[in-house]
């Protein structure tokens, strides 16, 4: 827990501590994929003591699916933007809401400064709910950094491609009860350890 509050409390430090000048703020929205890398395992109640030592089965899934978010925040000045984004995806194992703040230091390239590099840290808080009565819905911390270019089509409106990787923190498990007569035919369980996300949004600057 100290860790993690570290590493938030350095984002908001180093959003807060960055030079301010004339601020824009902005909404916006994205859509693009992620990707989750599910590891579990199953362990039944009763072994079979002639195949010899737990009969335990694991697993490795990889879901890709689409993402949706829509953010708001401030350009402090021209390198320096703080924003908060709200996200959702959704796969074959579980549903994921995820509240973030992030910081990015953004680098012009080209004399026109219409083309920026960016590259900043996130942190924030994942929800995610199970398709599955057997694993409880759980709030974890997450957290990681992401990269891009942005787009400045006009003095109001930008465009981004980006990549962002989260670092997740979320395991969990529970008895997987038998559909006749409810005792437990065994356990599961599951983590999520890091999601990938690419992504293209629009803002708009007021």
């Amino acid at each position: 827990m100290k860790t993690k509050s570290l590493i938030l409390a350095s984002v908001m430090a180093t959003a807060i501590s960055a030079p301010t000048m004339a601020a824009d703020w902005f909404v916006g929205g994205g859509v693009g994929a992620q990707q989750n890398t599910y590891k579990g395992s199953y362990d039944p109640a009763l072994q079979n003591p002639i195949a010899g030592g737990p009969q335990t089965e694991h697993f490795k899934e990889t879901e890709n699916n689409v993402i949706y978010e829509v953010r708001a925040g401030v350009y402090l000045n021209d390198a320096n933007r703080v924003y908060g984004t709200y996200s959702y995806n959704s796969d074959d194992f579980s549903r994921q809401q995820s509240f973030l703040m992030s910081y990015d230091y953004l680098v012009g390239l080209g004399d026109s400064n219409k083309l920026n590099w960016f590259i900043g840290a996130t942190a924030g808080m994942n929800h995610i709910s199970p398709d599955t009565s057997v694993l409880d819905s759980k709030n974890r911390f997450v957290w990681g950094g992401q990269t891009g270019l942005m787009y400045k089509i006009n003095d109001k409106v930008s465009t981004e491609i980006g990549y962002r990787y989260l670092k997740q923190d979320y395991d969990v498990s529970g008895p997987v009860p038998t559909p006749y007569n409810g005792i437990a035919a065994g356990s599961e369980t599951a983590s999520l350890n890091d999601s990938q996300q690419l992504y293209l949004s629009v803002d708009y600057r007021f």
